[in-house]
Parts: C-alpha cells; structure tokens; sequence
C-alpha cells in the first residue's frame, strides 16, 4: 500500500509534473538498487556512491524502537518528527495513524506459528512483518525527493518456567528510515523553491548555469546578472515565491532584488523556474506560459 503524505508544499508521487517524474527515474533506480529486502533497509553509502555519479546528494535520518503495545499513533508522530528534521516543513502521512494501523494488521496477520515451550527462563518468538519501500513525494520549496523505507515487525513473547506457560507478551518492532535525496545543481524550482548563497541551477545538459553567489548577487552564465552583490547583510538566499516573483533575501529578511513577475489572477499554479538548454532562464506557469525570462 502506498503512503500519500499533505503539509508542507508537496507534490505526492502519483501528481509529479513531467519533468520532475523524467529525472526521478534514474534516481529510483540508483535508490532501489542498494535496497536490502531481507533486511529492510538501504545502504546509505553505496546509495550515496551511485547517486553522486549522477549529480545527487542524499541526507539520511532514522528511528527503530519496539514497543509492547500496538499504537501506530507513536509510529506517525515518529515519521512525521523525521520528516520535519530533514524537510524544515510538517509534512506527515495522509490518515497516517489509520494507514500505518492497516500496516501493522499486516504484520500481526502473520503471527499465528507454533511455538515450543523450553526449560526455566526462556523466550519464544513468533513473528509477522512488514515492509515498505517508496519514494514518497517531492518536496517543491528543497527541490528534491523523499524515500521512506518502513518495516514492521510484530512479535508475541511467551515465558515459561520448567516448560510451564507463565506470561505472553506482544508488541511491533519498527524501523523508519527517511532520505533526502537532491540533485546538487537542480535544473528547475517551483513554487517556495530556494537557492542558497554559492548554489546553482543547471541545464539539464550541463551547459548553462544560473548561480546565487555569496555577495547575493545571481548571475546566469556571467552573461546577466541583479546587480545586488553586496547588497543586505549575507548569507541571502533566491526564492521562487508562491505569487510567482522571483526574489533574493538577505539574512535579515530583506528584499535585495526581484523580479517584479506577479502573475494576475488568471495564471495557474505550480510556477516553476527552468534553467533550459538554450541557455534561457524562465518562469512558466502550470499552462507552460511565460511569466518572466532571462534570455541569453
């Protein structure tokens, strides 16, 4: 069952834009093949290794704990705590204590097995699991993806003593892994997108290059620039803002420069920013209409 997560600003899986599900394919498949099914879980080092040979870096941040009770409220507070440490924006799971409850059912599901009592002091185990791999959304205000690996483990201890039945106790094991996975010099931001002073968009071709400098000056290919270097009190950073300006702030919340690009009120959303292969930096709107352009 796929988990579809609302908050923040988001596209869920099932709703990427065209261009944003094109570079996802290589991605999915560099993530999927460090994939340890029996394991459940990635190899963050070889993913780390296989996504750099593409232009990716990928953060990592996890969570594993047993509990002695079955209460997938806990386990949705813990993804939604790990998704706003790696992501800055609540972003959760859709119905996620009902959702991840299914998941669970999935695991205890599988419980029925024979045990077989031992001598003084000793543990039995039966056990039923589940497993989830996806990538989850793409997060449009850090221009990367989210991959969520979830396994379940549901468990029933029973104790006993000279091979006596004296207590049972049952519960879920859980791992939660999330991954932060961006493109080093992404090709294209939409609505709340940033750029950080010293980062760059590029072309998808590798040609061109759009950079926000650590003067706050942005620059496309040295060819056009703000001409706000210096401007404010750094670092600064270039947001694609959700009225479809284009603007640079410097650390105190101050407009250095924007692009003056408001859209009306008969433009469509998501807004996004291509740095193209011809070398032209535009704003479209979700029609594909230019709203502002830098042509070089």
């Amino acid at each position: 069952m796929d988990l579809t997560f609302e908050g923040g600003n988001i596209f869920n899986r099932d709703h990427y834009p065209r261009d944003i599900m094109l570079q996802a394919m290589p991605v999915m498949k560099k993530m999927g093949n460090n994939l340890d099914i029996k394991y459940a879980t990635v190899d963050s080092a070889g993913a780390k290794r296989d996504l750099a040979a593409v232009g990716y870096g990928l953060r990592e941040t996890s969570h594993t704990e047993t509990m002695g009770t079955v209460d997938s409220g806990a386990v949705d507070d813990r993804i939604r705590y790990l998704l706003r440490d790696l992501f800055e924006e609540d972003i959760r799971v859709e119905r996620g204590s009902d959702r991840i409850l299914v998941l669970m059912s999935c695991a205890i599901d599988g419980l029925v097995a024979e045990t077989k009592d031992n001598f003084f002091g000793s543990t039995t185990r039966s056990e039923g699991k589940y497993f989830s791999y996806q990538m989850a959304f793409y997060s449009m205000r850090r221009a990367s993806y989210c991959f969520l690996v979830l396994s379940l483990i549901a468990f029933k201890d029973q104790t006993s003593v000279f091979g006596i039945p004296t207590g049972m106790r049952s519960g879920i094991s859980y791992s939660a892994q999330v991954f932060e996975c961006k493109r080093v010099r992404p090709t294209v931001l939409y609505n709340f997108g940033r750029l950080h002073s010293g980062e760059s968009m590029e072309s998808p071709d590798g040609r061109h290059t759009a950079t926000l400098g650590n003067d706050g000056n942005f620059v496309v290919d040295g060819r056009w620039e703000t001409h706000s270097g210096g401007k404010g009190v750094g670092p600064w950073y270039l947001v694609l803002q959700d009225d479809a300006n284009l603007v640079i702030y410097d650390s105190r919340g101050e407009p250095t420069w924007a692009s003056g690009s408001q859209p009306g009120r008969f433009t469509m959303r998501p807004w996004r920013l291509d740095m193209q292969n011809d070398g032209n930096l535009v704003i479209y709107d979700k029609n594909d209409r230019v709203l502002w352009a830098v042509r070089v």
